[in-house]
């Protein structure tokens, strides 16, 4: 039987794991967009990442063998693909997709390698207290993460038509990124950022970094009750996956409470299919997710659609956005 049988899938998953530690430091250093002007040597991408050469050149290796990069004589180039998506401000950019942006892949790494400590304690290691940390941590945090929210907020404004809403609320904005970007493609509507009031501050400071100090940003807690004033659409992103199954379901009854009649609600995050087993990326990021959240539930579209029917929104649909957010957006009846 093992002449027949080999360890194919196994090995395949224990070796991918070098290709992406490689492919993580790549775009953390934006080694493509150094090579996109080469060919290089490895002295000359040293001389540019100022560190040693022998450190580079076993990256440049580990990237050649991962099939992101070509041997070019004595020098390096970017393949097609790389060219084409990690390379900054080229059109199709990949480096704010939510699966690789390494600010993102960096606490999935971290994270990750915890997970059998959280499975041998039975809770989170890792968790991530918005309301306990201080003003500069979460300043720090939601900044590494605003180009992801940005990146958000420009898809949906090239997918939907938002100027037939009046008023947006961004439930959750954090950095408020993901309206400021759309309050540049529509700028006729008034948007709200509205957050734990340990995160409001910080909203408002990096609101203003972006020249976007007319965007309103409230305090409120969506699981406590629903919105001072109803909206014509509100977005929420990374919310609800973070969220015990019972904190989701009243806080989508808010939310349902929170939109105007025949206005619309979007829905970004982690969705996974019926069966649980796919995609693979979002299932995987449910396992991850253990160390930061232990009590967070386990959400497929089903379990979206279950519970937006309940807080009487109807048309619901699913889709995924080209910066790898999954979306689920329905109209209030």
């Amino acid at each position: 039987m093992s002449e027949t049988i080999k360890p194919t899938t196994i090995m395949r998953h224990y070796t991918s794991l070098y290709s992406s530690i490689a492919l993580f430091v790549g775009t953390q250093f934006d080694i493509f967009s150094i090579i996109d002007n080469g060919p290089l040597t490895v002295k000359e991408v040293a001389t540019a990442l100022k560190t040693k050469p022998h450190f580079v050149e076993r990256l440049l290796n580990a990237l050649v063998a991962a099939e992101l990069l070509e041997i070019n004589g004595e020098k390096v180039a970017n393949t097609p693909e790389t060219s084409y998506y990690l390379v900054k401000g080229k059109p199709d950019y990949l480096g704010e997709h939510v699966a690789v942006n390494p600010y993102l892949k960096r606490w999935v790494f971290e994270a990750g390698i915890k997970t059998g400590e959280t499975f041998k304690q039975g809770k989170a290691i890792d968790s991530f207290d918005y309301e306990g940390l201080d003003f500069d941590t979460l300043l720090n945090t939601f900044r590494g993460t605003m180009p992801v929210a940005v990146k958000a907020g420009e898809e949906l404004a090239k997918r939907f038509d938002f100027s037939r809403y009046s008023t947006v609320a961004d439930i959750g904005g954090a950095s408020g990124g993901l309206v400021a970007a759309l309050a540049k493609a529509y700028p006729m509507a008034k948007y709200t950022v509205i957050d734990l009031p340990s995160v409001t501050p910080v909203a408002k400071v990096l609101l203003k970094e972006q020249g976007m100090t007319e965007i309103a940003v409230i305090e409120g807690n969506i699981v406590e009750g629903p919105c001072k004033q109803k909206f014509d659409a509100l977005i929420l992103r990374a919310i609800i996956p973070v969220l015990s199954p019972e904190h989701a379901r009243t806080a989508m009854k808010h939310m349902g409470e929170s939109v105007n009649p025949g206005g619309s609600i979007f829905i970004l995050g982690h969705v996974m299919d019926d069966s649980k087993t796919t995609p693979v990326e979002e299932v995987g990021w449910y396992l991850i997710n253990l160390n930061w959240e232990d009590e967070a539930g386990n959400y497929s579209e089903g379990d979206y659609r279950e519970m937006l029917l309940e807080a009487g929104f109807m048309n619901i649909k699913r889709e995924i956005l080209p910066n790898g957010d999954g979306l689920i957006y329905a109209v209030k009846a």
